[in-house]
């Protein structure tokens, strides 16, 4: 399995590169995202780019504080790890585990849980 487009898509998160993210997709891929509040599904890489680009954004002292990838059978999952600074509820953590289909050496859909930002503690 290549994991190259995983790796680059780890690369546009970290660096919140909203362009790289979307450069990740192809045309019709889907985004199945499960967060505390809802199920997200989107199509296309430009809305799931805008989707990364609502999550992250806003955030500022953004790092990803851990990362990796891992091939498990006919995928490959993305995991990450991030921290930030809400304006309004301060410091946050959050974690997204996602497993990627990928095709053509783009990613055709992303299956995708949040753990939800939460307070960060000391030192994050």
């Amino acid at each position: 399995m290549d994991t190259a487009v995983a790796a680059e898509l780890l690369a546009g998160i970290a660096g919140r590169d909203f362009g790289r993210i979307e450069a990740c997709f192809a045309p019709h891929a889907q985004l199945r995202a499960l967060t505390p509040h809802q199920l997200r599904e989107l199509t296309g890489p430009s809305a799931i780019a805008g989707q990364y680009r609502f999550w992250l954004q806003p955030l500022s002292a953004f790092s990803v504080v851990d990362s990796g990838l891992e091939t498990i059978a006919d995928r490959v999952r993305v995991r990450y790890r991030f921290v930030g600074v809400d304006l309004q509820r301060g410091p946050q953590e959050n974690e997204h585990t996602a497993y990627a289909e990928v095709a053509g050496g783009l990613i055709v859909a992303l299956n995708l849980s949040c753990a939800g930002f939460r307070p960060a503690g000391p030192g994050a």
